[in-house]
């Protein structure tokens, strides 16, 4: 199985060369993914493709009208720095850290704002990149009063903040949450983060979610390898309550067959999505 996975890995990779070659702009999940396959595989072409596409996009993020690819082309920005020096990368993602933060108070739909959260936390742990006792303390607030106003407990996330919490939210509206909460753990270290990101995948492990896109999918099967790496650790198995019969690696895996074939036949983004997911569970799978 992980040999069938890696060749799928570099089926993606090919297809988003054919596409920078035939000058199609690739978007932040694409380039995230072939940021990441470079640097796994140091495979020269992926990296001379990547330098050509990453000063091309440098301007495009902080021109993008959706709250969720600006938070998208912030986590690439912010990871391209660590492995090219160009301070226009700095100033690019420092830039959408500050935008996006600005449009905090104004944000009322769940996982948007938690993906705005998200990715300014991940941006934080990037040396030089912003001050991180000044961002993770301001989106941890933020990340808390996004749940405070929208989190039913046993009911999941609703879709608004202060929208009303009678009815569960969208797939997104569990996963973005869970996901801004895992890497809000990795700072404080706060159980509670990650075991309410623990309760809100869950139905993902149950069976598909019928509103749920290719992408969402996708970055479900990513939280549940993260959750599936912390069960993984001695000393969080211990301090944490967790669910006896969880699979994570596993509720992954399956996520990700399902997905398979209909992402390697979609179009790049979702190639990507699938790309970065794979790349994930592979990681978990190796411990």
């Amino acid at each position: 199985m992980p040999e069938q996975r890696i060749a799928e890995l570099e089926a993606i990779a090919a297809r988003l060369l054919d596409a920078i070659a035939r000058d199609e702009p690739p978007g932040p999940t694409a380039l995230t993914f072939l940021l990441r396959h470079y640097l796994a595989t140091g495979r020269e072409d992926l990296g001379e493709a990547l330098g050509g596409a990453l000063a091309g996009a440098l301007a495009r993020g902080a021109a993008d009208p959706d709250v969720t690819a600006r938070a998208r082309w912030l986590t690439l920005y912010a990871e391209a720095t660590t492995l090219s020096g160009d301070q226009r990368l700095l100033a690019a993602a420092g830039a959408l850290v500050g935008s996006l933060r600005d449009e905090w108070p104004t944000l009322t739909a769940v996982a948007e704002a938690a993906a705005s959260v998200d990715a300014c936390l991940r941006a934080a742990g990037i040396a030089g990149l912003v001050d991180p006792q000044d961002v993770v303390p301001a989106a941890i607030e933020q990340l808390e009063g996004i749940v405070g106003g929208a989190y039913q407990p046993g009911g999941g996330m609703a879709s608004a903040i202060h929208g009303g919490r009678h009815a569960r939210g969208t797939a997104a509206d569990q996963v973005r949450p869970a996901s801004a909460l895992l890497t809000a753990f990795e700072y404080s270290a706060r159980l509670p983060y990650s075991m309410l990101a623990e309760e809100l995948i869950q139905p993902a492990r149950r069976e598909p979610w019928a509103d749920a896109d290719l992408i969402v999918h996708c970055e479900a099967a990513r939280v549940l390898c993260r959750l599936a790496a912390l069960h993984g650790d001695d000393e969080y198995r211990g301090a944490a309550v967790i669910a006896p019969d969880a699979d994570y690696r596993g509720d992954a895996d399956r996520i990700l067959a399902a997905q398979s074939a209909r992402a390697l036949a979609g179009v790049v983004d979702e190639a990507a999505a699938y790309g970065l997911a794979l790349g994930e569970w592979l990681a978990v799978a190796g411990r």
